[in-house]
This record gives structure tokens, C-alpha cells and sequence, in this order.
């Protein structure tokens, strides 16, 4: 008895739902033929019984990926789309006049819709969509747009950090023919939607906001703000860049007598600049702010000049003779401070006369040679710290 009970209920409820009404081409040529034609909808006229109030477009993103961020033209190319919804008084119908018909698609120039354009567009200034794209329009006058478009948009840049900043790129959407009286665009719950987003292989994405503007015109203003990656400047710049500047300090390490020191010098200073020559062609140009690298590099560069004077002034010196130039006391207080420093106390008991040029040359190397690396290692240091705590 039971299992029949329960067959009954079954076969009662397939036949129920059986028979529910469902829509059908007629249905939806006669909404249509009844909305643009009985009704006599037009796309010009404001979707408000009541022309005097606002409409409230809500808009939210959804953003696919970044395809570009240049910074020597400051701008910023991203794939995604725009989600907007609006109700249209217009576009209003019962289903169950038309065969439980709840949502009809129709091609985005034929229904009123925002013009909505993007304000600091980089290339061209144009409207969202095309004309193959359609918008939702459900039976309550809800209309829901996806115009999905490859958006390209100014961005102010700041180096200052590089190759460790974040850089914040705002894309500013407004309706451009409408006042803030007639259209406002507002913010949707979702805000920026990154579910499908894919990284960048030289940004990463840190975080992205949502902004209101009224003025003039209502303005949604969607702000990402983005990482880059510096595996590989401080891999192929800022190791490469180190190493070369520490590599000149062993210029005082080279004896005056090798003769090979001045080419060192200068040699050493050529490929310094040539490669400084290159990592300035790989960052960004902007006179509004300098990146610390750059600062570090001519620092560098100015160490390696001093480097390359001081070398070029020490075999002037070594070439004296001393029975013609006299070693001054000047000269003996570095040369005995300097065998002090390395343990080596015979200094204090050589006379001027026991003491050449040469001897000199080589206390002032020691004393030089610290000296330079000290102002290497702290200009190295400084420029790892500031980019760090960034």
C-alpha cells in the first residue's frame, strides 16, 4: 500500500509539471511587435515614464588580464568588460500574456542605453560595444549590458622605485552626453571582479578599488594597482651593475709598478658607462620623478671618475724622484698611519730618506681602497633599503 501511495504522488506530480506553458516564436513576435510598434518604444527617449527624475546605471568590471603596461607612454591595455544594468520603463510585460516569456535579447542599438565611454581613453575615444553585441531585458524592465572591449588608458607613471614600484592605473567611465541630472552611473556591489583575471608576467595585481565622482558628470572610476616584478631587472641590471661598481675598487689593489694600472682604470670606467648606457635604456623616461637607480647609477658613476683621477694623480706621484722632490711630512703622516693600520710599526722608525715614492703611493692605495669601497658598499646598501621597505 505504501509503494502505491508513493507511485501515485509520482505519476501526479510528472503530469503537473508536464504540462506547464512554455513560450514560443509567436509569443515572442508579439511582444516585440507590441513593445516597438503598439507601444511605439523609442531608443532616443530617456527608459522613464517620468522624464524629470535620474536614471541609475550600476556598473561593475570584470577584468581578464593586462596585456600591457608601457610606461615610456604611459598607458595601460587591459582585456574586459563592463557590466551595467538600468531599468527601462518601457521595456515592461506580463509573461503569462506571452507563453511564460520572461527575457528577451535584443541587439544593443535598438533599446536606450547609456552612452558610456572611457574619459583618459589613450588612443581613441569611442563608445563601449559594437553593433553585434546583445543586452538582457527581463519582463520587470531590468536591462543588463556586457560590452566587452580591449581598453587602453592613460596612466600617470612614478619610477621612483623602480625596478621595485607599484604603479595605481585608474580607468574613469562616465555617460558623455548626460548630465549628472539626467544619468549617474553608481557603483555596483561587485566592484572589480578578478575570478577569471590571468597574471601578467611582469605585474602583478595587488589590489583594485571602486570610486564615485559627481561633478559635472557622475564618473565610476575603477583603480588597479599593480606590482612589477623585478626577478628579472635585479638579476640582468642590478647584480650585473654591483659587481662592475665593486670591481673598480680593486684598482688600488693593482701595484703602480704592474704599469697596468691606469688602463685598468679607465677600462674598467669604459664598461661601466657603456653598461649604464644600456640599463638607462631600459628604464622608464620621465622628468617628473628619478628613479633611485638612477640616482645610484650616477653616484656609481661619480665614484668611478674619483677612482680613475686618484689613479692617474697616484702614478704622478710614484714617478717623483725623491732626491729631487722631497717626501713632505703630509705624505710620511699617511705613510706611517697607514703601516700603523696594518700592523706594521718598522714605519716610525724609517727616516724620510729610507722612504720613496712608491711608499707613498701604496700607503695612499690602502687608505683609497677602503675609502671607495666604504662608499660603495654604503650607496649599495642605501639603494637595496629604500627599494625593500617600499
Amino acid at each position: 500500500m505504501p509503494y502505491e501511495f508513493v507511485r501515485l504522488l509520482m505519476l501526479q506530480w510528472i503530469c503537473t509539471t508536464g504540462f506547464v506553458t512554455s513560450e514560443t516564436a509567436d509569443d515572442v513576435k508579439n511582444l516585440i511587435k507590441k513593445l516597438f510598434h503598439s507601444d511605439g518604444y523609442s531608443k532616443n527617449i530617456r527608459p522613464l515614464i517620468k522624464q524629470s527624475d535620474v536614471v541609475e546605471v550600476e556598473t561593475h568590471m570584470i577584468l581578464n588580464t593586462i596585456i600591457d603596461f608601457n610606461e615610456k607612454e604611459e598607458s595601460i591595455k587591459i582585456s574586459g568588460y563592463l557590466g551595467m544594468a538600468w531599468y527601462d520603463d518601457f521595456l515592461k510585460w506580463n509573461p503569462t500574456d506571452y507563453g511564460g516569456l520572461g527575457r528577451l535579447l535584443f541587439p544593443q542599438n535598438d533599446v536606450w542605453r547609456p552612452d558610456v565611454a572611457l574619459h583618459n581613453s589613450f588612443r581613441n575615444f569611442t563608445g563601449l560595444g559594437s553593433n553585434n553585441l546583445l543586452l538582457a531585458v527581463d519582463n520587470t524592465g531590468a536591462v543588463t549590458w556586457y560590452p566587452y572591449q580591449i581598453l587602453e588608458a592613460t596612466c600617470d607613471v612614478d619610477i621612483t622605485y623602480f625596478p621595485f614600484d607599484t604603479q595605481e592605473c585608474p580607468l574613469k567611465f562616465s555617460a558623455w552626453s548626460y548630465t549628472i541630472d539626467e544619468v549617474i552611473m553608481i557603483e555596483g556591489e561587485k566592484g572589480i571582479i578578478t575570478e577569471q583575471f590571468e597574471e601578467n608576467s611582469r605585474w602583478s595585481l595587488v589590489n583594485t578599488t571602486v570610486e564615485e565622482v559627481k561633478g559635472v558628470d557622475a564618473m565610476v572610476i575603477f583603480k588597479m594597482k599593480l606590482k612589477r616584478k623585478s626577478t628579472f631587472y635585479v638579476f640582468n641590471i642590478l647584480i650585473p651593475m654591483v659587481l662592475l661598481s665593486f670591481l673598480n675598487v680593486l684598482t688600488f689593489v693593482l701595484p703602480v709598478s704592474s704599469g697596468e694600472r691606469a688602463s685598468y682604470a679607465v677600462t674598467v670606467f669604459l664598461s661601466l658607462a657603456v653598461f649604464l648606457t644600456i640599463v638607462a635604456s631600459e628604464i622608464p623616461k620621465n622628468s617628473n620623478t628619478i628613479s633611485i637607480v638612477s640616482v645610484y647609477m650616477t653616484a656609481v658613476l661619480a665614484l668611478r671618475f674619483a677612482t680613475v683621477m686618484t689613479s692617474l694623480l697616484e702614478l704622478r706621484l710614484a714617478s717623483r724622484a725623491k732626491d729631487k722632490d722631497l717626501i713632505s711630512s703630509g705624505y710620511m703622516a699617511i705613510y706611517r698611519l697607514a703601516r700603523i693600520c696594518q700592523c706594521r710599526h718598522d714605519g716610525k722608525s724609517r727616516s724620510a730618506t729610507e722612504i720613496g715614492w712608491t711608499d707613498v703611493v701604496s700607503a695612499l692605495d690602502y687608505f683609497l681602497f677602503w675609502l671607495f669601497i666604504g662608499l660603495t658598499f654604503v650607496a649599495t646598501v642605501v639603494l637595496f633599503v629604500v627599494a625593500v621597505k617600499r
